[in-house]
């Protein structure tokens, strides 16, 4: 990560974690292709496995901004998105410091 980059946080609540975590594995393939893609960290609720957290890092918020369109309508993304039940935070972040 370097100060430039946008960090993108979403702490879900889904219905079935293993329909999601085949779900998600499918999407994170997808991205991988999207202009601006840096990195995608999967995270599951420790003794809640109902909960999730994608933490995604995208090159600038232009890339953010698409990124989101796309998946709208990226058939890799309905299958991981059918299981989502809530959407706790959805959030962007710039980078500023880094260990």
């Amino acid at each position: 990560m370097t100060d430039t980059n946008v960090l993108e946080i979403a702490i879900c609540t889904i219905t079935d974690s293993a329909k999601a975590e085949i779900a998600r594995r499918a999407a994170m393939q997808a991205v991988q292709n999207y202009p601006g893609f840096l990195s995608w960290r999967a995270l599951t609720g420790h003794g809640d496995r109902q909960t999730v957290a994608d933490l995604v890092e995208w090159k600038d918020m232009d890339s953010a901004e698409k990124a989101a369109a796309l998946v709208r309508t990226d058939p890799a993304f309905a299958p991981y998105m059918k299981t989502i039940v809530s959407v706790k935070l959805m959030q962007h972040f710039d980078t500023t410091d880094v260990i």
